[in-house]
């Protein structure tokens, strides 16, 4: 008989614990998903899913952006709905093609889909400026620049471990 009552108080206080987690939930909070932060006047960055291959070029799924980055995850604000969460994420860099030496966005190949944060192996600057990524959000830890017109591998600290970038 103790048993039950023990057994049933645990059950009772474990849905009690779930409707207080259910509750504090945000009701209207949504999330979409991107893979281009870059305007259209402007020429870009993109971070890519696969490393270089031997010809120089990236050809991958890619994010791509030309504005600096705080965190390679997305981020989120408040609308009259609700919250709103954009997530980047590696796909085809829309309506963008203009990457040093002939690289390219592929959104058929691995990695589209994947989050960009702590996934990519490397980048190409088809911006005017350079960007430096970083290894933890909010542009700290260790660092690697990508001189305008580069395709570059990440070195070997930030391959798979890249959680921001910043425009020079």
């Amino acid at each position: 008989m103790k048993r039950t009552r023990i057994a049933g108080c645990l059950v009772s206080a474990a849905a009690a614990v779930g409707t207080l987690l259910v509750a504090a939930s945000p009701a209207n909070a949504y999330t979409t998903y991107t893979d281009d932060e870059c305007s259209s006047s402007t020429r870009c960055f993109a971070i890519f899913f696969n490393s270089r291959q031997k010809i120089g070029i990236f050809s991958s799924a890619c994010f791509i952006t030309n504005r600096t980055e705080n965190s390679h995850l997305g981020y989120d604000y408040l609308t009259s709905s609700g919250m709103q969460q954009v997530r980047y994420m590696f796909n085809e860099g829309y309506g963008f093609s203009s990457l040093p030496n002939g690289s390219v966005c592929r959104g058929t190949d691995p990695g589209s889909g994947w989050s960009v944060k702590n996934n990519a192996a490397g980048a190409s600057n088809g911006d005017t400026r350079s960007h430096r990524v970083y290894y933890n959000s909010n542009l700290m830890g260790t660092s690697q620049t990508i001189e305008s017109g580069a395709n570059d591998n990440l070195v070997a600290a930030l391959k798979n471990n890249n959680a921001s970038s910043k425009r020079l």
